[in-house]
C-alpha cells in the first residue's frame, strides 16, 4: 500500500506541474517573511520528488535541491504534523549527513508537510539554523500557519492557469487534470461508468466574421451567454469547462446511454435560442461529441471524444458517439501521412498510365499519370483515400514534383522504343501556393528535352481555381508557354461556362457521372450533346472520362467528342503493358475514325496488364 501511495504522490506532483512554480515571487516573499519570523538563517519550500528534493523557493542557501538520501524532508513528509530536530549532530539518523558533517554544517530542522489533493505530502516547509534549538508551541502553530499558507498559494497559482479568462468556467487544463483524478480514483479493472461530451455551439466562420467586423468583445458576450445558458441547463449535474473559443465539456458521471442521449436532446433544445450582441442576432449551433470512460488514459479520452465531435460537426448530427472503426482510419491517415517522405525515398510510389482513344483517328496517342502506393504493411491503397491524405500536407507538392519527372522520363522512354505520346498529370490546390509551379514545370522540361505541348496539366474544378489571384495567373504562365491545361472532372460539382472565362484551359474532361445513363435516358443524352457542343463552340478539346460500354463509345464519335478514357478503352497499365497495348491496338486499327462496330474491340484488348 505505501508503494501505492508513494507512487500517487509523485504522480499529483507530476500532473500539477508543481516544478514549475520554482522562484515565483509569491513563494519568495512567504520564505522571506518565515526567516524573519523564526529568526533563521535558512528557510525552504522543498517539494519531495521521487528521486530528489527540489527548492521551489528558498532563503540562506544556495543550493536548489539535494538527493532524496540526504533529504531530511524525505522523514518529514511521513509524519502528520510538524517534523523538529533540535540538534541533527546528536540525532543518529542525521549525524552522519554529508549536510551535518559538512557544509553548510545544519544543526537545527523543523519542517511542516505540505498537504494537497487527498492528503498527499508533496514536501515541506521548514526552518533550518546552525545552531541547536527548540520551537515553542507558539512557534509551532506559526510554522502550521506558514504551511497552510504555501498550500494556498501553490493553489492559487495553479488555478490561475486554469480559468477561462472569457467565461470565467474551467479550462481545458482543469478538464484534463479532473479527468486523471476521476480515472485515477476509479478500479483500474472496472472503467467508469461515465461519459465525456464536448459541445460546439456557434459556428466557428460566424464568429471570426464577426471578431474582423466589430472586434473580440461581441464574440466573447455571446460565448459568456452560451457558457451560462449551459450552466444553467446542467446545474448541479455536471461541471462546465470551457474548452475552446466556441467549445464547452462536461461529464456525465454514472449515466447510460440513453440517459446521455436525453441530456443531450434537452442541452439542444435549451441552447437553440438565438443570441444577441452588439445589435446583431446569430443562430446557434450545436454538434456534440461523446465518448465513453472505457479506457484509463485521460488524454485518450479527450481524444475520442473531440474525434466523436468532429464526426458530428461533418455529418450535421446533433451529436455522435466515439466510432472506433472511423477513428482507426483517422489513426492509419494520420500514419499514412507521416510517411509520405519515406515513401519517396524506398520508391514504394509508382505511376500507371491510363490511355486516352482519339475517336477522329482512332489512335492511343495519349495517357494519364495516375499516382499508386503500395505499401509495406497495407499493401495497395487506393488513391481516392491516399491522395486526400497527402493533400491534407505540406509535402503535395514535393510528390506532384516527383510525379511530374518520373512523367516525363518515362515519356523518353517510350520514346526509344518507338512510341511518342503526350502525357497528363494532376495537379492539386496545394501546388499552386508558393507561386513557383511554372517555372519548375518549364524547366524541367526544357532540361528533359520536351516540347511543352506534349504535357497536359489536369486541375479539379473546384472552388479553389476561382482565386483569380494566383490559380489563374500560374494557369495562364503555363499555357503562355505553351503547356495544356485541362479542367478536370467537369460537371462534377461547382462548374459552369461562365466561370471557364476566367481560367485559361485547353481541355474540358467531362466527369463520369455525366456519362451514367446516356444510353437509356434521352434527357441524359441530351445533356452531354448539349456540353460537347458548346464545348467545341467556346474552342475546348473535349475529353469524356469513365467510358464503360461500346454503346457510351459509339455515342460518343457521334456526337464528335475529341477523345474517351476510361474501362472500355483500357485500365491503368504499367509502362511496358502500355507499350504492348498501343502495339496491338495499333496493328489492328485502321488509322480512321471509329465506328460503332470498331468500338466492341477496344474492351479485351485493354485488360491486358490492367492495374
Amino acid at each position: 500500500m505505501r508503494k501505492l501511495h508513494e507512487a500517487d504522490r509523485i504522480a499529483l506532483i507530476r500532473s500539477l506541474d508543481l516544478l514549475s512554480l520554482a522562484g515565483h515571487p509569491e513563494l519568495d516573499r512567504i520564505v522571506a517573511l518565515a526567516a524573519f519570523a523564526f529568526r533563521v538563517k535558512t528557510v525552504l519550500i522543498s517539494l519531495v520528488d521521487e528521486v530528489d528534493q527540489h527548492f521551489l523557493s528558498c532563503v540562506g542557501t544556495e543550493l536548489r535541491g539535494t538527493s532524496r538520501e540526504i533529504s531530511v524532508c524525505t522523514h518529514a513528509i511521513e509524519q502528520d504534523d510538524i517534523y523538529e530536530v533540535p540538534d541533527l549532530t546528536a540525532d543518529p539518523l542525521f549525524s552522519r549527513n554529508p549536510l551535518v558533517m559538512q557544509a553548510p554544517r545544519m544543526r537545527f530542522y523543523a519542517g511542516a508537510p505540505l498537504v494537497l489533493g487527498d492528503g498527499y505530502k508533496v514536501g515541506t516547509i521548514c526552518l533550518i539554523d546552525y545552531a541547536p534549538r527548540r520551537l515553542d508551541e507558539a512557534e509551532r502553530e506559526q510554522l502550521r500557519s506558514f504551511a497552510n499558507l504555501v498550500v494556498g498559494q501553490i493553489s492559487l497559482l495553479r488555478s490561475m492557469g486554469r480559468r477561462d479568462p472569457v467565461t470565467g468556467l474551467a479550462n481545458r487544463q482543469q478538464l484534463a487534470w479532473d479527468l486523471r483524478e476521476a480515472l485515477r480514483q476509479s478500479p483500474p479493472a472496472v472503467p467508469v461508468p461515465s461519459h465525456l461530451c464536448i459541445i460546439d455551439v456557434l459556428d466557428v466562420t460566424s464568429a471570426h466574421r464577426l471578431t474582423q467586423a466589430l472586434g473580440v468583445a461581441p464574440v466573447e458576450s455571446i460565448v459568456r451567454q452560451l457558457g451560462f445558458r449551459l450552466t444553467d441547463a446542467l446545474g448541479e449535474t455536471a461541471r462546465v469547462y470551457h474548452v475552446g473559443v466556441t467549445r464547452f465539456a462536461f461529464v456525465l458521471a454514472g449515466r447510460s446511454r440513453d440517459e446521455v442521449a436525453a441530456i443531450l436532446a434537452d442541452l439542444r433544445e435549451r441552447l437553440s435560442a438565438p443570441v444577441v450582441s452588439s445589435g446583431l442576432t446569430l443562430q446557434t449551433v450545436f454538434h456534440a461529441g461523446v465518448a465513453g470512460f472505457s479506457t484509463h488514459d485521460s488524454a485518450d479520452v479527450l481524444r475520442r471524444a473531440v474525434t466523436a465531435m468532429h464526426a458530428a460537426l461533418e455529418s450535421g448530427a446533433p451529436w455522435c458517439e466515439y466510432d472506433r472503426d472511423r477513428d482507426a482510419r483517422l489513426q492509419r491517415h494520420y500514419r499514412l501521412a507521416t510517411q509520405v517522405e519515406r515513401a519517396l525515398d524506398t520508391r514504394e510510389f509508382s505511376l500507371v498510365y491510363q490511355p486516352r482513344l482519339s475517336l477522329s483517328t482512332g489512335r492511343l496517342g495519349s495517357v494519364e499519370a495516375l499516382l499508386r502506393w503500395r505499401h509495406p504493411e497495407y499493401g495497395d491503397i487506393a488513391p481516392d483515400e491516399f491522395i486526400p491524405v497527402i493533400e491534407g500536407t505540406t509535402l503535395m507538392p514535393l510528390v506532384t514534383r516527383w510525379v511530374l519527372r518520373q512523367a516525363l522520363h518515362q515519356l523518353l522512354a517510350w520514346e526509344e522504343q518507338g512510341v511518342v505520346l503526350d502525357i497528363s498529370v494532376n495537379l492539386s490546390s496545394a501546388d499552386f501556393r508558393d507561386g513557383r509551379l511554372p517555372a519548375y514545370i518549364a524547366d524541367l522540361a526544357r532540361e528533359l528535352g520536351i516540347e511543352p505541348a506534349r504535357l497536359e496539366l489536369e486541375v479539379t474544378e473546384g472552388e479553389w481555381l476561382r482565386d483569380k489571384g494566383s490559380v489563374a495567373a500560374q494557369l495562364g504562365a503555363l499555357q503562355a508557354q505553351g503547356f495544356n491545361v485541362a479542367i478536370d472532372d467537369f460537371g462534377a460539382g461547382y462548374s459552369n461556362f461562365s466561370y471557364l472565362n476566367e481560367l485559361p484551359a485547353t481541355t474540358i474532361k467531362i466527369d463520369r457521372g455525366l456519362l451514367v445513363g446516356i444510353e437509356t435516358s434521352e434527357r441524359r443524352a441530351r445533356l452531354i450533346r448539349t456540353v460537347l457542343k458548346l464545348s467545341v463552340e467556346l474552342g475546348y478539346r473535349t475529353v469524356a472520362e469513365g467510358v464503360e460500354t461500346a454503346g457510351q463509345l459509339a455515342m460518343l464519335c457521334e456526337w464528335q467528342c475529341d477523345e474517351a478514357q476510361g474501362y472500355h478503352v483500357s485500365r491503368p497499365l504499367a509502362p511496358e503493358a502500355l507499350i504492348a497495348l498501343i502495339r496491338q491496338h495499333d496493328s489492328a486499327a485502321s488509322g480512321s475514325p471509329l465506328t460503332g462496330a470498331e468500338t466492341g474491340h477496344l474492351a479485351t484488348v485493354g485488360q491486358a496488364g490492367s492495374l
